[in-house]
C-alpha cells in the first residue's frame, strides 16, 4: 500500500504536504495564516447547481456542478479557500504575493473567462483528475478581481491540486501567463514561484533523516551532541521558502504510514511544526503593531477514503466530515 502526504499553507506564511501510504491511499495536509480572521466556515456544496463565475459588469463562465464537495470558505463569502469532492480531487488556493499576473479581462471572451477566487471552486465542482484539470485549463481565461472586502485589494493566489491517484500540480499566473507545475513533492507555500523553491532545496542537499555521529578535521574528531544532527541546517523560521523546505523534509521522512489512517496521524505531528503562535509574526507600520499573523486553521484531507478533518486555533480538537456519509444530490450550498 502506498499512502502519499501533500504538506501546503494558505495565506501569507502556509505550508501544505502530502503523503503517499504503503498502498496506494493519499492524505493531504495544510494551514492557513492570515493578518485577521477570514471568518472561514465549512461548505457542503451539492451537485447540480447552475454555477456562474464572478466578474464586473458581464456574465462570465457558467456550468452546471459535476461533483459535490465539502471545503473551507473564506471572507464569508461563496468561496471556498480548500476543499475536497466526492471522487477525490482537492485543491487549494495560497498566496501569491509580488508573483500573481493574472489575464487581463477581455469582454469577447466573457463566457470563457473565471475570476481567480473561482478557480478552486470550478476545479472541485468539475474534475475527477489531475489530467483533466489541465486539460481544462487552456480553455479559460482567469484574471484578478477585487472586492471591496478586501480592502479594495485583489488577494494574490496560486493553487495546488492532488488527486486519489497520485498525481500533483501547482497552477500559477505568472505576468498574464498559465504555468502548470508538475508537483513530484507535493508541497507548496507561497512566493517566490514554485520552480524556484524546488530550486532552492539544492541549499539543503546534505540534510538527512540518518543521525550524523561523527566528522574528522584533519586529525581532530568532531563528535555528534546528541541525535537528530542529519537536519542539521533545516530552516526553523515562518519565511515562505522556510517552511517550503522544512516540509519537504517533514512529509519525506524514512518511516512510510502503513495507511491512510496513520497518514492522518502524521500529518498533524507534521502541521505541529508549521503552526505559528500569535505574536511571532508582526506587521508594523511606523513602528506600531497594524497586524499579526495567526494560524487560524489547520486541516488534513483524505482523498482515498473522502474524508475532511479541520481543528482551529481556538479549538485544538479534530473534527471531521465524511463525505460518503453526505447526501450531495440536491440542495443549496450549506455553511
Amino acid at each position: 500500500m502506498v499512502v502519499r502526504l501533500f504538506f501546503f499553507s494558505f495565506f501569507p506564511c502556509l505550508a501544505v504536504f502530502r503523503f503517499l501510504a504503503v498502498k496506494v491511499e493519499i492524505v493531504a495536509a495544510r494551514t492557513l495564516e492570515f493578518e485577521f480572521d477570514l471568518g472561514s466556515k465549512i461548505v457542503v456544496a451539492p451537485r447540480d447547481t447552475f454555477m456562474t463565475a464572478l466578474t464586473t459588469g458581464w456574465e462570465g463562465l457558467s456550468w452546471n456542478v459535476k461533483y459535490g464537495y465539502v471545503g473551507a470558505n473564506s471572507l464569508g463569502m461563496d468561496l471556498v479557500a480548500d476543499g475536497i469532492n466526492q471522487v477525490g480531487l482537492a485543491c487549494g488556493g495560497f498566496y501569491f504575493t509580488g508573483c500573481a499576473g493574472h489575464q487581463p479581462l477581455e469582454k469577447d471572451l466573457y463566457k470563457s473567462t473565471i475570476s481567480h477566487y473561482d478557480v478552486i471552486g470550478w476545479i472541485l465542482e468539475n474534475f475527477a483528475t489531475v489530467e483533466e484539470v489541465k486539460s481544462a485549463l487552456d480553455d479559460i481565461r482567469v484574471y484578478g478581481l477585487t472586492i471591496m472586502i478586501t480592502e479594495s485589494t485583489m488577494m494574490p493566489l496560486h493553487y495546488i491540486v492532488y488527486d486519489a491517484h497520485g498525481g500533483c500540480i501547482v497552477i500559477e499566473y505568472v505576468d498574464g501567463e498559465l504555468n502548470i507545475h508538475e508537483n513530484p513533492l507535493g508541497v507548496i507555500t507561497n512566493n517566490p514561484t514554485f520552480d524556484w523553491h524546488l530550486q532552492n532545496l539544492s541549499n539543503y542537499v546534505n540534510l538527512t533523516p540518518a543521525n550524523i555521529k561523527s566528522s574528522k578535521l584533519g586529525d581532530f574528531e568532531i563528535r555528534a551532541t546528541g541525535n537528530g544532527t542529519g537536519l542539521l541546517g533545516l530552516p526553523g523560521d515562518n519565511t515562505s521558502p522556510s517552511r517550503f523546505v522544512r516540509a519537504a523534509f517533514y512529509s519525506h521522512g524514512e518511516v512510510k504510514p502503513a495507511n491512510a489512517e496513520s497518514a492522518v496521524t502524521l500529518a498533524w505531528h507534521i502541521l505541529n511544526a508549521q503552526d505559528i503562535p500569535e505574536g511571532l509574526v508582526v506587521n508594523e507600520e511606523l513602528g506600531i503593531v497594524i497586524s499579526r499573523d495567526i494560524a487560524y486553521w489547520s486541516a488534513v484531507t483524505d482523498l482515498t477514503n473522502r474524508v475532511y478533518y479541520y481543528r482551529t486555533y481556538e479549538d485544538l480538537n479534530i473534527r471531521k466530515v465524511e463525505l460518503d456519509r453526505i447526501d450531495f444530490s440536491s440542495g443549496n450550498k450549506k455553511f
